[in-house]
């Protein structure tokens, strides 16, 4: 097992395991497990996956979800890391009820659902946002989905100093267009609007 690259310990509480175990493809299931950890927190008041290093993480999220068992991890790819989680101590699938005891079934089932270990096994945004734990707030008609993938070639961008302070003034002038133009660089190199 590689440890992934020491930029991401800031998040490693709300990464997702198959990230940890080496796999290729990032999906939105990464991001629902965020979310997942982040409902965990909001509810029990404090970190609940609050690990000192991936292999720690890894072996947290097992013993309070439960250890996968071995057909359940087709999603990794790497057959290291398959032999990790498969030397990790054995641990049942476990109910979140009693971590969260004050909580409602509605709210444990989606948090369950939303903590799956494997990612094909997790639940979709979309199905998250109709579950019963989210009635009150559910509202297809002001929940668009997007038709095309985001396109994040913006931060490739070199940003010095000047083009950092060109980009907050040109934000600034979306909610306050007197502002623009953007003032100039030296040398006649500044965006005008």
């Amino acid at each position: 097992l590689t440890p992934p690259p020491q930029r991401y310990v800031v998040t490693r509480w709300y990464r997702a395991p198959e990230i940890m175990l080496a796999c290729k493809d990032y999906t939105k299931a990464i991001d629902m497990w965020s979310v997942g950890c982040i409902f965990a927190e909001l509810i029990g008041r404090k970190p609940w996956l609050p690990g000192d290093d991936y292999i720690h993480q890894l072996t947290l999220i097992c013993q309070k979800i439960g250890k996968p068992r071995e057909d359940q991890l087709g999603f990794v790819s790497s057959e290291k890391a398959k032999r990790f989680m498969m030397r990790l101590p054995e641990t049942p699938k476990q109910n979140l009820k009693q971590y969260f005891p004050s909580e409602s079934d509605d709210a444990i089932d989606l948090l369950s659902r939303m903590l799956c270990i494997n990612p094909a096994e997790r639940i979709s945004v979309e199905d998250a946002l109709a579950h019963p734990y989210l009635a009150a707030l559910h509202n297809p008609d002001d929940e668009p989905v997007a038709g095309f993938d985001f396109d994040f070639s913006f931060e490739d961008e070199h940003l010095d100093a000047l083009r950092l302070k060109e980009l907050i003034w040109e934000e600034v002038g979306c909610f306050r267009p007197d502002c623009l133009p953007v003032p100039g660089r030296a040398g006649g190199r500044g965006k005008r609007k």
